[in-house]
C-alpha cells in the first residue's frame, strides 16, 4: 500500500533528527572543509554535506541554515586548525608575532580550495572570537598594549592572507595561474619599451629565493616596523627591550 501524504516528509525529518543526535558543530565543519579541499567550493552543497557525514541532508540544515552559515563555518574550520601557546609573558610578543604568522601561513597553504573564504570571511563565531582572544591575550603579555595587539593581529592577518593568495596562485572562481606563463610574459618584455622593468626582473631572478624564505624576510620587516611604530607612539604595555 501506498504511503500516505506527508509520511515520506515525517519519514526524512525523523532520519534528521536521528542524524543530529551524533553530529557535533566541529565535526560538521571539518566535513565541509574536506569537501572544499577535494572538490573546491563549489562542491561544498548541503546534499555533497550529508554524504560526508553519512546523514540525512537536513541534518546539516541544524548546523548550517543557509549559505552564510556555511562560509562562517569553513573559515572555522580553517581558523581552528591554528596551533598556538598560551600566552606567556616570557615570550615578547615580537617572537610570539613571527610564530603565529608562520603557523597561520601553513595553515591557509594546507588549504587553497578554502582561500577565497579564509581571504574575505570575518571572524564571526565562537570558536573565532576564541582564537582572537588568545592571541591579543599572548601579545599583551608580551608587551603590547590590548589596542595595540589588535593592531598587529589584524595587520599581520592581511599580510599573510595576502601572501598565501599570491603564493597558491588561486583566485576566486578562477584556475590557479601557471607560473611558467607568468615567467614567459615577463621574459618577453620589449627592453626598449619597459627599460627599468626589465633590469629590475634580471636583478630579482639573480637573487630569487623560495617563497618561504621571502615570507620570512617580509614578515620580519613587517614586525620590525610595527615595533618601531608602537615606540614612537606609546603603545608598549611593559619595557621589552
Amino acid at each position: 500500500m501506498a504511503d500516505r501524504p506527508g509520511m515520506s516528509a515525517a519519514a526524512g525529518m525523523s532520519a534528521a533528527a536521528g542524524g543530529r543526535e551524533h553530529l557535533t558543530r566541529p565535526r560538521v565543519v571539518a566535513a565541509a572543509l574536506a569537501i572544499v579541499d577535494r572538490d573546491g567550493l563549489d562542491g561544498l552543497t548541503m546534499r555533497a554535506l550529508g554524504r560526508e557525514l553519512g546523514v540525512d541532508p537536513m541534518a546539516a540544515y541544524h548546523w548550517f541554515p543557509d549559505k552564510a552559515a556555511i562560509l562562517e563555518g569553513l573559515g572555522e574550520a580553517v581558523l581552528s586548525e591554528i596551533a598556538l601557546p598560551d600566552a606567556d609573558p616570557s615570550t615578547l610578543w615580537q617572537a610570539f608575532a613571527l610564530g603565529m604568522s608562520r603557523e597561520y601561513r601553513h595553515v591557509l597553504l594546507r588549504h587553497p580550495n578554502a582561500l577565497p573564504v579564509s581571504s574575505t570571511q570575518p571572524v564571526l563565531t565562537p570558536r573565532g572570537f576564541a582564537l582572537v582572544e588568545r592571541v591579543t591575550a599572548a601579545l599583551v603579555a608580551g608587551g603590547l598594549t590590548p589596542g595595540a595587539a589588535l593592531e598587529t593581529l589584524n595587520t599581520i592577518a592581511a599580510f599573510v592572507i595576502g601572501s598565501a593568495v599570491v603564493e597558491a596562485g588561486v583566485s576566486p572562481g578562477a584556475e590557479p595561474d601557471d607560473p611558467q606563463v607568468v615567467m614567459s610574459a615577463y621574459e618577453g618584455l620589449d627592453q626598449a619599451q619597459f627599460p627599468t622593468l626589465v633590469m629590475a626582473m634580471r636583478e630579482a631572478l639573480a637573487l630569487l629565493a623560495d617563497d618561504e624564505a621571502q615570507f620570512e624576510t617580509a614578515i620580519d620587516a613587517l614586525v620590525r616596523g610595527l615595533d618601531a611604530s608602537f615606540r614612537a607612539r606609546g603603545l608598549l604595555g611593559r619595557n621589552v627591550g
